[in-house]
């Protein structure tokens, strides 16, 4: 094979590498904030209980102060019984007392409602957070997975940067934009296999005669219809690459 076949080879191995790297590290912000949203439904948990516990403890302080001043009035209207003069007087104020005191004693049991409903809430709001803080603890874990898996994947990109360097010295500059061109016009796949006349970019036969040339010369060719650069490959060597990528 020629060497710099051999070495356009192994550049389009990297840049696949690299590309792969690439989308995967640009895909971790958004699994990050997927993993993140998860926390959201466990807040908006918290939250609703610690609303309903707030609301409910408004109101009995609410409750408690209609119930003083309901009592004042109370006390006021019995302090007036002595001073009454006439029998329908009695009667009114008689009234009035009995509805302060209906009144003090529908507040009492709505206060008793209210005081009962408190320890089941606290238990819940206690629950909630306590399943809010063991997901915290889920999600920063599979954040902390996620940020090792970035780095790595960073490392690894970096790594093959230089190799990419390396094998692209072995090229000559000719070659190289050509690669560079294939790579932009046919979807980053500049070099392919040909197996059995077929190119494997674009799955068109070239001639048996440029198929036994590009087979048989050791010279760097380029599909007739795609531009891609080609190099042969026996057919039982891509079932067995596509074997052990199934496998994979």
């Amino acid at each position: 094979m020629h060497p710099e076949l051999r070495a356009l080879i192994e550049l389009q191995s990297i840049d696949d590498r690299a590309g792969a790297a690439r989308r995967k590290i640009a895909a971790v912000p958004g699994r990050i904030q997927s993993e993140k949203r998860q926390l959201g439904d466990f807040e908006g948990a918290v939250a609703g209980v610690q609303k309903a516990l707030d609301a409910g403890k408004k109101r009995q302080r609410e409750t408690e102060r209609e119930i003083q001043a309901a009592d004042q009035k109370l006390r006021e209207a019995r302090g007036k019984q002595a001073l009454v003069k006439t029998n329908e007087e009695y009667r009114a104020l008689s009234s009035e007392i009995a509805s302060f005191e209906g009144r003090i004693s529908s507040l009492e049991d709505a206060v008793l409602e209210i005081m009962e409903s408190v320890p089941s809430l606290e238990k819940k709001l206690a629950q909630a957070k306590a399943e809010l803080e063991a997901a915290r603890g889920r999600v920063g874990a599979a954040v902390g997975r996620l940020e090792e898996e970035r780095a790595r994947l960073e490392g690894e990109l970096e790594i093959l940067l230089r190799e990419r360097e390396q094998a692209a010295k072995a090229v000559s500059e000719p070659w190289l934009l050509l690669y560079r061109k294939a790579q932009k016009s046919r979807g980053g796949l500049a070099v392919c296999a040909i197996v059995e006349q077929a190119c494997q970019g674009c799955r068109m036969s070239e001639t048996l005669q440029r198929f036994f040339e590009i087979r048989d010369s050791g010279e760097i060719f380029t599909c007739s219809n795609c531009g891609r650069i080609l190099f042969y490959k026996e057919r039982e060597a891509v079932s067995a690459a596509s074997r052990a990528d199934d496998t994979a």
